[in-house]
């Protein structure tokens, strides 16, 4: 896929500041200009500077991430006794240390690629270690409460959380949701961007956001600041797994038990025993904790309000 090209006039914000704001209940500690943060201040602090290049592995990656048709992402990933070292085609190698926490980015690459490409694994491998749980959703906050879609791409996810935010609520997070378990459960706001679609695009009127990328596949938003809020924990009140159907669109609470298999699927973890079971023990936890619904719909435009309106009524969560 080809790097986005940035859209010069249109960037939403420039947080050069030391400190300036947070993401995943991180408090950002960069010279660089990021332009997905939110505004606040985290309990601990996360490191993200710039790296000229990185001497490559020879070992075998430890997770390969190999390009579909659906989803056009080649990645790999390896451990380096503690730290990690990312490579992602088109834009190179981040290298994570989890423990100070630290990110660095590759220097040169362009700007909003790069940042979302931080954004995603590397910003996970820094919350797994601090003890949260990565999960493959999308995430909104209605009424003061978090709802999380899941499902892997081509779902429909990115889709229908544009659709929320279109209707006036909050987006927590577009693709990865950080998950805290706890009494209650609570999702910790990603980053304030949204990458949609061009046809979905063209269909929503995404009024409070601001286009600052495009590339063939998506046009990459970032939140305007009236939209963004805080970066403070939400209770998570839900979570809906996402199928596609042909009939009527449908919300249908899910045991535990079967969430699992699920949960378990889209759930981020490494390749070793401990992490597996970390995993294993975070996903059960929330199948436990939190009510899970099958949401079956038709992937249309034109039914989208009523799938909200049926999500927030099924789902007892206030308007």
């Amino acid at each position: 896929m080809a790097t986005p090209t940035e859209i010069e006039g249109r960037s939403n914000r420039a947080d050069g500041a030391v400190g300036a704001a947070t993401c995943y209940g991180y408090e950002i500690e960069t010279s660089l200009s990021l332009r997905y943060l939110r505004p606040g201040v985290g309990a601990t602090s996360l490191r993200i500077s710039e790296i000229e290049g990185v001497d490559e592995p020879v070992d075998e990656p430890m997770r390969r991430w190999i390009p579909t048709r659906d989803h056009p992402f080649e990645a790999t990933l390896h451990d380096d006794g503690g730290r990690f070292k990312f490579w992602v085609k088109g834009t190179g190698w981040y290298l994570i240390d989890p423990h100070v926490p630290e990110i660095k980015v590759p220097r040169g690459a362009d700007p909003v690629w790069r940042e979302e490409r931080a954004w995603g694994f590397p910003a996970a491998l820094c919350f797994i270690a601090r003890g949260d749980l990565p999960i493959h959703a999308a995430a909104v906050d209605v009424g003061g409460r978090a709802l999380l879609f899941a499902a892997p791409g081509r779902f429909g996810k990115t889709t229908l959380a544009a659709a929320f935010l279109r209707r006036g609520y909050r987006l927590l997070s577009e693709d990865i949701s950080c998950c805290r378990l706890g009494d209650p459960a609570v999702v910790i706001p990603g980053p304030a961007m949204l990458r949609v679609r061009h046809d979905a695009y063209e269909h929503l009127d995404l009024a409070s956001t601001t286009v600052v990328a495009s590339d063939d596949d998506r046009v990459h938003l970032a939140l305007e600041d009236g939209v963004r809020g805080d970066g403070e924990p939400v209770p998570l009140a839900g979570i809906l797994l996402l199928r596609k159907g042909d009939g009527p669109t449908t919300v249908e609470r899910v045991t535990p038990t079967d969430a699992l298999q699920d949960l378990w699927a889209l759930s981020f973890k490494l390749p070793t025993d401990d992490d597996r079971a970390r995993s294993f023990a975070g996903v059960t936890q929330v199948a436990d904790r939190v009510p899970i619904w099958n949401l079956q719909r038709r992937l249309r435009y034109d039914e989208l309000d009523r799938v909200i309106d049926l999500v927030i009524d099924t789902c007892s969560v206030r308007r």
